[in-house]
Parts: C-alpha cells; sequence; structure tokens
C-alpha cells in the first residue's frame, strides 16, 4: 500500500466508521451481531416449486448420470464429454490414486497430499461417500480372526457408520431404559439440545421445524452400488469408482439406484424438527485455496461433520430420541441452514455466516423431538454479492455467475452458460454453473475453495473485520470490496493464483506457522 492509499483509506474508514456507528450503535460485548430476523424465507419461491430430486443434485450425478456435457467451455478446457466420467476423475485424485497437474509444486507436494488425506480420514473411514449424497453410511472394513489377529484383506464388509440411521439404541431406551426423558417444556428441550451441540463440537446450531423444512427434501433419495476393487497386495475394497482403472486413464463410476424419500421405513420415525449444525474450516488452511492444503481444511470439516454428527445423535438416542444424522445428503442444506437461522445464501452458491462467512461445512439432523425453530436472519449479503463481484471474477473455473439473483429456468443463458438441471429450480437463487465448478474440480484434482477464500465475508473475529461488517449495512458497501483488495485479503484473483508469490508466501505461512 502506498502513502496515498493509506491516507485515503484511513480517510474512508473514518468515514465508514461513523456512518456504522449511526446506522447500527448496538454491540455486545462478545461479538458483533447485525442480523435482523425474518418471518419468510427470504427469497422468492415461485408457486410452482416442486422441490428437487437428488438425481439432479451435482455430486451425485458424477457418479450416475450417463449424460453428455452440455457445457462447451468444459468440454474445450478440459477434455470432458460425460458427466460420470468427473465422480472417478475426482475422487480417484483425491484418494490418491491420480496426481493432480500441479504435482510436486508448492500447494501441491507429497506433503501437502499428505494432510489432505489425513483430513479426509475420519469422513473417508467412517462415513464414506457422505460429502457425495450417500445417506445412512454404511462402513466398508473388513473381517479380523479375533485369535490371531489376521486381517481377511479379500473379505470386505459393511458395518453402520456415523451417519447411522439406525434408532436401535434410542428404541432400547424407550422400552428397557428410563423411557424417553421429558423435558420440561420445548423451550428447555431446545436450549439444553443446542448447549450439548456446541459442547460435542459445534460453532454454529440452529433449530427449523419439519414443516418449514419438508420442501427441501429430495424428492427422490440415491443408493450407492459400488464397484469390487481389488488391489495389487489382495485388498478388496467396495468404492464409487474403479481405482484400478482410473490409473490407467480411464474413469469409471459406480452408479446409483433410486428410493422416494421415506423417514419412518428408514429411521422408524416422522420428523419433527430438524438441527442444524456448522463449523468454521481453517482460516490460514483455506488461504491457500485452490491448493491441496485448502484440501485439506475442507475434509477436516467433512471429518468433524462425520465425528460431532455421531455424537450429537448418540446425545438424543441416550434420552430416547430418534433422529437421522445427514451430511450432503437427504435435504438441501443451505436453504435448511437458512430456515434455521445459520446465515444467508451468496453468489458462490454458499451459505454465508455472520461469524465464519462462507468458510464452513454444515449438517442437519432430523429429529423426532418438537423443538422451538429459530427464524431466518438477513444481515445485507444478497444486496453485497449484487455489487462485489469477487468471487465471480476469482472462479478458476469460470463457474459463478454475474447475473442477479432470480428464479432460473433450466435452459436459460446466463454469463456462464446454459441452466442446467443442478440448480434448485423455482426459488431465487445466484447461478453457479455446476457442471464448470466440479469440472474444474477433477481436472486439476482439487477441491477447490477459492471463491471462499476471496470473499470478503471470509475474516477471523477481530475488531476491524467487525467494522467491516457494520460497513456492509451502509452506503459505502460498494466500496468494500476494493477496501479488502487494499489490503491484501484473498490474494490474486485470476488463473497466475497458483503460481504467484502471495500463494506461495500463503502456503509457506501456513506450515510455519507456530
Amino acid at each position: 500500500m502506498d502513502r496515498r492509499d493509506f491516507f485515503r483509506m484511513a480517510a474512508l474508514t473514518s468515514v465508514v466508521a461513523g456512518a456504522a456507528v449511526i446506522s447500527s450503535p448496538q454491540k455486545s460485548s462478545a461479538r458483533l451481531v447485525l442480523s435482523k430476523e425474518q418471518d419468510e424465507f427470504p427469497y422468492e419461491i415461485s408457486s410452482d416449486f416442486k422441490g428437487m430430486p437428488q438425481t439432479n443434485c451435482f455430486f451425485c450425478r458424477v457418479f450416475s448420470d450417463k449424460d453428455a456435457v452440455v457445457d462447451e467451455y468444459v468440454q474445450k478446457t478440459y477434455g470432458l464429454t460425460k458427466i460420470d466420467q468427473m465422480g472417478a476423475m475426482m475422487a480417484s485424485s483425491k484418494d490418491g490414486f491420480v496426481h493432480p497437474e500441479q504435482h510436486g509444486e508448492p500447494g501441491f507436494t507429497a506433503v501437502d497430499k499428505a494432510l489432505e488425506l489425513a483430513g479426509w480420514a475420519t469422513n473417508d473411514e467412517f462415513s464414506p461417500y457422505a460429502e457425495f449424497g450417500r445417506r445412512n453410511s454404511l462402513i466398508g472394513t473388513h473381517i479380523v480372526n479375533p485369535v490371531t489377529g489376521k486381517i481377511a484383506k479379500d473379505k470386505p464388509v459393511f458395518v453402520p457408520g456415523l451417519h447411522t440411521w439406525d434408532n436401535s439404541r434410542a428404541e432400547y431406551e424407550i422400552k428397557h431404559g428410563d423411557g424417553r426423558y421429558q423435558f420440561k417444556d420445548k423451550q428447555e428441550a431446545t436450549d439444553r439440545i443446542k448447549r450439548a451441540c456446541r459442547y460435542l463440537g459445534a460453532d454454529l446450531v440452529g433449530v427449523t421445524s419439519f414443516e418449514r423444512a419438508q420442501k427441501w427434501v429430495y424428492t427422490n433419495w440415491l443408493d450407492l452400488h459400488p464397484i469390487k476393487n481389488t488391489f495389487p497386495d489382495g485388498t478388496v475394497k467396495m468404492m464409487t469408482y474403479d481405482a484400478m482403472e482410473a490409473q490407467k486413464g480411464n474413469f469409471i463410476s459406480a452408479g446409483y439406484g433410486v428410493s422416494p424419500p421415506d423417514f419412518r421405513a428408514e429411521s422408524g420415525f416422522e420428523p419433527k424438527s430438524v438441527i442444524t449444525l456448522a463449523w468454521a474450516m481453517d482460516y490460514d488452511a483455506m488461504k491457500t485455496a485452490p491448493s491441496l492444503v485448502a484440501g485439506a481444511a475442507a475434509g477436516e470439516g467433512y471429518s468433524r461433520l462425520a465425528e460431532i454428527s455421531y455424537k450429537v445423535s448418540t446425545f438424543l438416542r441416550r434420552l430416547g430420541i430418534k433422529c437421522a444424522p445427514c451430511g450432503n445428503d437427504t435435504a438441501a442444506s443451505i436453504p435448511i441452514a437458512i430456515e434455521s437461522g445459520m446465515g444467508e445464501g451468496s453468489r458462490m452458491g454458499m451459505l454465508i455466516t455472520e461469524k465464519y462467512g462462507p468458510r464452513v461445512r454444515l449438517a442437519k439432523i432430523f429429529t423426532d423431538i418438537e423443538l422451538v425453530p429459530d427464524k431466518p436472519r438477513t444481515f445485507g449479503v444478497k444486496d453485497f454479492c449484487k455489487n462485489c463481484m469477487k468471487c465471480a471474477d476469482a472462479c478458476p473455473g469460470k463457474a459463478i455467475s454475474k447475473d442477479p439473483a432470480q428464479v432460473y429456468k433450466v435452459g436459460q443463458e446466463t454469463s456462464v452458460g446454459k441452466i442446467n438441471k443442478s440448480h434448485l429450480a423455482g426459488v431465487e437463487h445466484y447461478y453457479v454453473n455446476a457442471e464448470r465448478c466440479f469440472g474444474y474440480w477433477a481436472a486439476t484434482g482439487t477441491t477447490c475453495g477459492t471463491c471462499v477464500a476471496v470473499c470478503p465475508y471470509n475474516k477471523i473475529d477481530e475488531w476491524h473485520h467487525d467494522l467491516t461488517k457494520i460497513a456492509t449495512l451502509t452506503p459505502f458497501k460498494p466500496l468494500l470490496r476494493h477496501l479488502d483488495e487494499l489490503f491484501g485479503y484473498g490474494g490474486p484473483l485470476d488463473k497466475t493464483r497458483p503460481k504467484s508469490k502471495w500463494f506461495k508466501d500463503a502456503v509457506a505461512d501456513f506450515w510455519n506457522k507456530a
């Protein structure tokens, strides 16, 4: 920052601060709270909205959809022609069977990859493929001789995973234990359960009624059809793709079956409430996006998702409360999080929370206890995203549109190509072309995260960032992207990012941090 910019910044900051104090004078002793409660869902829902089938969710399409890639940019840039190629290509790289194109460079070394695999370890071993929409996940393991300790590597078996919908523990408590615990009232139940969620690891907790959440439950559910993989050492694993063929450059995905949504048949109850959980990903790691270090932060977020969801489910079941913990399956997470007062939608398609911005992972737990619901809360994100465009400019896959938020229709032209079926039809939102987003992931072997890293809302909890949050509610909000970049937040916004000194310094800073 040169002298002129410094003084211009100082003057502008003073003006913003004054306007902010006038427009929003209240500040809690714990942290700044700017959001306002809304009685209704804060985005337009058209009268012909019929819900979203999970078969249209792109995380699932990449393993099951035999359709051709329709986006010409994806075809020409990455050479991808079929949707179900992408899942096998992405998963084989994520699991370490195929190296990313930048292999060996800063952010993409063997050490960075080991960290990424370690971050994903709990998810991959104990709740596999929940990130790709698999509900009620099963753990693929092997028979062990209890006398010799020898593992029968050629005999895979499945056992319940951390996202299990098995409510036999709750049934036991009801029938043979102390019975279902009786809270004094709904408010006490809500307060105690929220406190337990935070104690067990959630950074944010919200609640909505199933009555409001039901419209976001997918209109069909997918069932994974795994492929048998036999590795050179004789180990047999059931996976979503053919790992051996992937190493040869042939990307074959497993496919899914389809079931009607039925909580009672699969979990033994009809939901009354949904508990939404969120936790922050590491700030320093996410700064390095689209590196494997940022991928480690995403993986660690999913691993925490599995672990904390299991702990919360155990807490509920020990009280005789039935539940169904979910990751990226069963229902659309972001609308349910909005209904639960957790944050707002954004141009990048991610939830923006007031405290952590988009740097969070989400889980939801459907349960048969009636709780006091939270209300949706807004704090200016929709209007801020209208002017900012930083994520759209930075997206290496050119997937984030610059079009206004609106109710889109399949086939409609946008700044990032035609609307495909992997979007929430009938609901107002900013459009992200999922084919382009996942195409970049598949071709580069990363989970990217650049949009999260550059977002002006992605800040740690410090006083000057509170000032920025206040300014988003003032007439100065169109200037905040400029201020963000002037202070050097987010790094380069073009394809030079992974080669830049800024990026290499961010990776080095992560590893050198005490």
